[in-house]
């Protein structure tokens, strides 16, 4: 299978669990877990390692925002299960897209700050997230964190070109 179909199928994969998700959120939250293990021990050892740390940090990052009022996620907790699992699925697949495609780490980092946001902006929009401040406000600081979170995974992945 060539690259670029690896890279475009791995990518609607993601859009496929990430809808699934944001819909049924605690309605599938074993599911969802399962799926988002079972992605992380299919990775490499070394690619294993920076998916954790990037879902981590990830987790972090939302909970951060939720804390300080930015937004608030459904459920009872902070952050909820289903979140961290989409968390640790998206570093998986981000994971494995860096490895396999050949666009610049620049490039990816700059697709991710866009993205990310807009992934948050429709989770607002179907009800698994809501935004506590001014949306303009929240996007921006979505945009920034998910910004300066993709510039470490590639830094310390080594993905700079």
């Amino acid at each position: 299978m060539s690259r670029h179909l690896q890279v475009f199928l791995l990518a609607i994969a993601f859009d496929i669990y990430w809808t699934l998700v944001v819909l049924f959120r605690e309605r599938g939250t074993l599911l969802w877990v399962a799926l988002a293990v079972m992605a992380c021990l299919l990775l490499k050892p070394a690619r294993r390692i920076s998916a954790i740390l990037l879902a981590m940090a990830g987790c972090a990052l939302d909970a951060a925002w939720a804390a300080t009022g930015m937004l608030r996620f459904t459920g009872e907790s902070i952050l909820p299960v289903w979140m961290m699992a989409l968390w640790l699925m998206f570093a998986c697949v981000w994971n494995m897209l860096t490895e396999k495609t050949a666009l610049p780490g620049w490039l990816l980092v700059v697709m991710a700050a866009v993205g990310g946001p807009i992934a948050y902006y429709i989770g607002e929009r179907l009800g698994a997230i809501a935004f506590l401040a001014p949306t303009f406000i929240v996007m921006s600081s979505l945009a920034l964190g998910w910004l300066v979170l993709m510039l470490f995974f590639h830094i310390f992945t080594g993905r700079q070109r």
